[in-house]
């Protein structure tokens, strides 16, 4: 009896799922926002999808519409397909730069709230119009998945932040510490690279830092489980330090930011005859000295433009009971820093 009843128990729980078969359906896998040419409306969106053939190629297709909200967008380019439009699949959303200077606030917001949307979903900017960022012809396996794999690479290997939509909301919504995205730029048909991050100041971007910044800047508000970094000597040799593992440690005081940076890394090349222990400590003194200047003068940078993205503001809530946000606003414009790097480094090669 009790087969019985679970028997049309799940019967009846099927009869209520909306059946979507791939084949009749659009599956977004990339959305990009630009504001709107036309006054009427507030933003061109354009959507990313992706056909795939029966000899395992990709089509990639973009659609472009208008509206004032992102559900008005969704439906201006719903009308324009015959299949219906599901974001199940969404695995990036790019905010072009007049977009996010005016604000991403209401966008982010939409994502938010859709059930269908998974938290993970990179989040990035575009130096040009997101539309025709979509529309290139990246790697085999589709734009959407180039695009993807291209950020999570950057964040993984080399000196993006992991940041995601998730990631990007909180630190929206928490006092003490602004949200950033990484820069995209389209480099070709065939090619897109990441050239800096967007930094933001509540939901608006402010300032941009070059590719040049960011294996600082990835120190003071992430940590490396794997990097690279060439450091120069003063007799013209190079060396190329792989596998770069850091952590950094804030300590807040009433006027001052104590920061402590430790890494460790192996030497994978070096240009000179012969790598003695000697050079080796001479790497490691220069690059300590290097990073402390460059995360000193970034600190300073973020000050001076009044935006806190390493989140010293939410460091130092978190050791007082009663913290004051808006004095903060004033006791950061007067902070002191301190930057102490520690790097060892495991030589290779033969040594004397």
């Amino acid at each position: 009896m009790k087969k019985v009843l679970l028997i049309c128990l799940s019967l009846l729980l099927s009869g209520c799922v909306d059946k979507e078969i791939i084949d009749d359906i659009n599956i977004e896998v990339g959305v990009g926002y630009d504001l709107a040419e036309d006054e009427k409306d507030k933003y061109r969106g354009t959507a990313l999808f992706q056909e795939f053939q029966p000899d395992q190629s990709v089509i990639n297709r973009t659609i472009s519409g208008n509206g004032k909200l992102r559900q008005d967008v969704r439906l201006d380019i719903s009308k324009q397909t015959s299949e219906p439009v599901v974001t199940g699949g969404l695995k990036l959303v790019i905010f072009g730069p007049e977009t996010s200077k005016k604000g991403v606030f209401d966008l982010i917001d939409s994502f938010q709230r859709d059930a269908s949307m998974g938290a993970r979903v990179f989040v990035a900017t575009a130096e040009g119009k997101t539309e025709e960022l979509l529309k290139g012809e990246y790697g085999t396996m589709g734009n959407g998945t180039y695009i993807y794999n291209l950020i999570q690479h950057n964040m993984e290997h080399r000196d993006i932040p992991i940041t995601n939509l998730h990631i990007f909301s909180h630190d929206y919504y928490l006092d003490g510490k602004d949200p950033f995205l990484p820069r995209l730029k389209k480099a070709g048909n065939d090619k897109v690279k990441i050239v800096g991050v967007s930094l933001f100041q509540n939901d608006k971007e402010v300032a941009i830092l070059p590719v040049k910044d960011l294996f600082y800047f990835k120190l003071l508000v992430d940590k490396y489980s794997e990097g690279n970094f060439d450091v120069k000597l003063k007799k013209g040799e190079r060396a190329a330090i792989k596998s770069i593992k850091s952590k950094n440690k804030i300590k807040m005081t009433d006027n001052h930011a104590a920061i402590t940076l430790n890494l460790e890394g192996v030497i994978r090349e070096f240009t000179g005859d012969l790598l003695t222990p000697q050079i080796v400590g001479e790497i490691e003194k220069n690059l300590e000295k290097k990073i402390e200047k460059e995360c000193l003068r970034l600190l300073i940078q973020f000050q001076d433009i009044g935006i806190d993205p390493v989140g010293l503001g939410q460091k130092k809530k978190n050791r007082n009971r009663n913290f004051d946000f808006k004095k903060w606003e004033d006791d950061y414009k007067m902070l002191g820093f301190d930057v102490n790097c520690n790097v060892v480094i495991e030589e290779t090669g033969v040594l004397e």
